[in-house]
Order: C-alpha cells, then sequence, then structure tokens
C-alpha cells in the first residue's frame, strides 16, 4: 500500500444509524454534530438494503488513477502496470452529486430482535464502512472478541462517561479513514505514482488547520500550479498554492520573460509572493493587485511556501455543486421515508 500523509481528496459521508428502540435513535440523533450526514433505521432488513443495494460509484482503480506506460515493454505474465492519478477524477469528484451520499460509517446497536449487531456488520458487503457497536456491559466481551477478529472496528458502551463526545469523535475519525482506504485500496495491487505532497506531514498538518480555521469541509488536489482546491459547506471555493524552491524558480523565470516587475520577480522566486492562480496575470500589467504574500511550511521538506486565495472573489467561477448544505436539506426531507 502507498504509503501516505494525506488522502488526496476528502469530503464529507454519510452515517447510517441502526437500533430497534426509535426512541433511543431520536434521542440519539440529537446529540451527533449538527453538520453529520445521518440516516436513522430501526429495522436491520431496510438498513442492510440501503446499505447493500447502493450502486457502487466504481473501484478507486478505474475513478482516480489512469494507467502509464512503464517504458519496459513487458506485457507478460509479470507485467505489472503503473498508475498514475488523475487530477481531473479528482476534480470531477467535486461536481459529483452523490458525493456526499458515500456511507462511510455504521452505528449498530448490539441487541436487536431481527438479527443482532455482529450479524448485521458481518452483511455490510462495501469493506470498507467502518463498523461501530453500540454495547452495554453484558456484551462487552463479545464487543472485545469482535474487534480482535475485525468484525467491527470500534464498540462504545452506551452508559459510559462522555459516551457522545467519543462517538462524535470516532466518526470524524472513520470518515477520514473511509476516504484513505477507498482511495489506498488500488495501491494493494498496482505501483502508483504519488505526488510528494501526499507524503509530506507538514502539509496535512496545514490542510487540517486550513479546514478548521476556515470551515472549509472537502478538498481536492490541484496542479499549475500545485496546490488544493476547497470548498465550505454553501461551495464556495478557496484555492491553496503550495509551492518548492523548483516551483517558484520556474513561476519567476516565466513572469520575468512576460516584463514582470523585478520586485515581483524576486518575491516570486523567494516565496514572499505567490501569484492568483485563478488571474490572467500573464497578460496584464498591474501584477501587484494578482500576488499574496507566501509563508513558510513550517519543517516541510522541499522549502514549501504557501497563500490561500478566494476564488470567488477573484474570478475563478468554480463552486462545488450540489453543496454540503443542500445535501443536508434534501437529506432532511427523505430521511424519513426510507426508515
Amino acid at each position: 500500500m502507498a504509503t501516505i500523509e494525506l488522502a488526496p481528496y476528502f469530503h464529507p459521508t454519510q452515517i447510517v444509524l441502526v437500533d430497534d428502540d426509535i426512541d433511543f435513535l431520536g434521542n440519539l440523533s440529537l446529540q451527533l454534530d449538527a453538520d453529520l450526514a445521518y440516516l436513522l433505521f430501526d429495522s436491520t432488513h431496510k438498513a442492510l438494503g440501503y446499505l447493500n443495494g447502493r450502486q457502487p460509484n466504481g473501484t478507486a482503480r478505474d475513478r482516480f488513477f489512469k494507467a502509464v506506460p512503464n517504458g519496459h515493454g513487458d506485457s507478460g505474465k509479470n507485467h505489472r502496470e503503473s498508475l498514475a492519478l488523475d487530477i481531473s477524477a479528482l476534480h470531477r469528484e467535486m461536481q459529483a452529486s452523490d458525493r456526499f451520499a458515500q456511507i462511510s460509517v455504521a452505528l449498530v446497536d448490539y441487541a436487536m430482535p431481527q438479527m443482532n449487531g455482529l450479524e448485521f456488520c458481518r452483511q455490510i458487503k462495501d469493506p470498507h464502512v467502518k463498523k461501530i457497536l453500540f454495547t452495554g456491559v453484558a456484551t462487552e466481551s463479545v464487543a472485545v472478541d469482535a474487534f480482535n477478529h475485525g468484525i467491527i472496528d470500534q464498540y462504545i458502551r452506551k452508559h459510559e462517561h462522555a459516551v457522545y463526545d467519543t462517538l462524535n469523535q470516532a466518526i470524524r475519525q472513520f470518515q477520514q479513514e473511509y476516504i484513505r482506504d477507498v482511495f489506498t485500496a488500488a495501491a494493494d495491487v498496482f505501483p502508483v505514482d504519488l505526488p510528494g505532497l501526499l507524503k509530506e506531514p507538514a502539509v496535512a498538518r496545514l490542510i487540517e488547520r486550513l479546514r478548521a480555521d476556515q470551515g472549509l469541509v472537502e478538498y481536492y488536489l490541484a496542479v499549475e500550479p500545485t496546490g488544493f482546491v476547497f470548498a465550505d459547506a454553501a461551495g464556495q471555493v478557496k484555492r491553496v498554492v503550495i509551492q518548492s524552491r523548483d516551483e517558484r524558480a520556474h513561476e519567476a523565470q516565466r513572469a520575468r520573460a512576460a516584463g514582470a516587475p523585478a520586485a515581483i520577480v524576486d518575491g516570486l522566486e523567494a516565496g514572499t509572493l505567490m501569484l492568483d492562480p485563478n488571474s490572467s496575470v500573464y497578460h496584464e500589467l498591474d501584477w501587484s493587485a494578482h500576488t499574496a504574500p507566501g509563508a513558510e511550511l513550517g519543517d516541510a521538506a522541499g522549502d514549501l511556501r504557501w497563500s490561500l486565495f478566494d476564488m470567488s472573489c477573484t474570478g475563478g467561477g468554480i463552486q462545488a455543486r450540489p453543496s454540503y448544505n443542500e445535501f443536508l436539506e434534501w437529506l432532511d426531507t427523505v430521511g424519513y421515508s426510507l426508515m
């Protein structure tokens, strides 16, 4: 499996909550973080039908990678196809109408009349769905055994202290792991050439900080220039540019050739300035109006510098549609009809 610090994309996904006690489900839903997308089921059969009846949107290999020639001309039985990340496919994901409807976590009660929670978890077909078992004191040893055998990913005691804080934290973590697992599944079989940014811990920390500070709910790797496209819950888009020393030198060379002032060229090369990726600055005279200060990226390798741009203010014209808020509104209208 490819070693990465950061998946090349992330967006919120759906949570399924299953318990035969509808009153408990109603109370549980009030304790979840307000921005989580969830569906409630008091029937294990309906819940499994929903989980397993959804049309898969393709394997990670088909969705996010493209084949690249290995240069050896080997087509024999020992031939292993090489893959590269398809950036355009990542950006199509940002416009996919069903991206938020992917199910990442199933939270299941253990004691239910139609089938117990462990049998339910065994019947979930998608291997990437994370399974949390809600258990009482009497079934804790059963839950421990199920965890040790990989049937569930976590168990939570219903009556433990701060149970809902534990649950919300687990859901957040598993949403991240779900996206990461879906992406890296192809690397178990095929050699994959991954961008260096995904392997850099300092970049992963920056992305998490920007998401928290800016209220950004989804991101996608971008190129030309290198960085990420972000969207908030309303679908408004920002662009973070992250450049190495070599990339800055190339940008400065282009600017010099286009007649940029010396101060602009020097700033681009040093990383104290960065060009707005959405502007047509190379065809304009007012260079300073299309730059922003660049900041050092901590202890990152390659002397990385970064800057954040608001695409809605600079003519980028890109929006994430449907937005996460629109999906949550839709889910509120149809959720009870699926129970």
